[in-house]
């Protein structure tokens, strides 16, 4: 099997992981407050530190020195972008929106990386590219139209559509996640170990919330509430996000930017899929949500195409 064959395998085994965690996350993260985001850092940083012992042999992809701290670096700014900021917003903007809308929402996920992949790491932007970017910019377009209306349903069950400034998490996550895509490259090129660079991610991640624990009085809550809140639902979310985290940080080892993301964020349909129909946790979405949903993967296939 070639690489690129290897990579694309993985991001596609990344997108079934994390649709199973958005599903485990919409059905055990009622409430506010951390509800998991903590504990699934903590699930990552043990499990990636497992497989970097088992499979790596405890490698830690060593060089030149200067080489090899630089990518250390990379990898801690992934892990407060992805394992912080990506999680938190990813947690809130499912609450607020629902899964199938949050995933949709997370189409500018792709829009973002391959931008950033063309300016910061030179990967080209072909027509098919441009197509695809334009495809997920107007699938957004038309969820946000969504946001300002109100059907007939909606009024009969006093339950108004998500507002303007709810999908504003759902930006917030697929921006990190974006950046936190670009810098695990970055580290990758430095350092060719992906278990290990998961790993440092999760262990910076982490950092952060310890940190952040001594000076923010809701931080300390959380940390004190990590075990006390969970429930089965946030267990199996934390292991299949993790597992989702460790899958994608391989696939960007063996494949370009572009390719692994627009793979990855097939998500949408797998976990509209689930929520819908397995575990029922939501109402079928309507028909502007699908249309959305489409336009945008058509967009992820025209850039995959390439």
């Amino acid at each position: 099997m070639s690489d690129a064959l290897t990579g694309q395998l993985l991001a596609l085994l990344s997108a079934v992981a994390f649709a199973c965690s958005n599903v485990f996350i919409s059905k055990g993260a009622s409430g506010g407050g951390d509800r998991g985001v903590m504990f699934s850092v903590l699930v990552t940083m043990v499990f990636s530190g497992l497989l970097w012992l088992t499979l790596e042999g405890g490698s830690l992809g060593t060089g030149n020195p200067d080489e090899w701290w630089a990518g250390i670096g990379w990898f801690v700014l992934a892990g407060i972008l992805a394992m912080v900021f990506g999680r938190t917003f990813l947690l809130a903007s499912i609450r607020k929106l629902g899964v199938t809308r949050a995933s949709a929402v997370k189409r500018l996920n792709p829009f973002f990386s391959v931008l950033f992949a063309f300016a910061l790491l030179g990967e080209p932007i072909t027509g098919l590219d441009g197509l695809g970017i334009v495809g997920i910019a107007l699938a957004f377009g038309l969820l946000i139209r969504r946001s300002f209306q109100r059907s007939a349903a909606d009024i009969e069950a006093q339950a108004a559509p998500p507002s303007l400034a709810s999908y504003g998490w759902g930006v917030g996550s697929a921006l990190s996640y974006a950046l936190a895509y670009i810098t695990r490259k970055y580290g990758l090129l430095l350092v060719a170990a992906p278990a290990f660079g998961t790993m440092v991610s999760a262990v910076s991640g982490f950092t952060f919330f310890v940190i952040a624990a001594i000076f923010v009085s809701q931080y300390r809550v959380n940390f004190r509430n990590m075990f006390r809140n969970l429930n089965v639902w946030l267990v199996l979310a934390a292991f299949t996000v993790s597992l989702g985290q460790i899958l994608l940080f391989a696939a960007l080892f063996y494949e370009k930017v572009s390719t692994v993301v627009m793979i990855a964020s097939l998500e949408i349909f797998i976990a509209s899929f689930l929520s819908v129909v397995v575990f029922r946790t939501e109402a079928r979405p309507d028909l502007e949500t699908y249309i959305a949903a489409t336009i945008a993967t058509a967009g992820v296939i025209a850039i995959a195409w390439n």
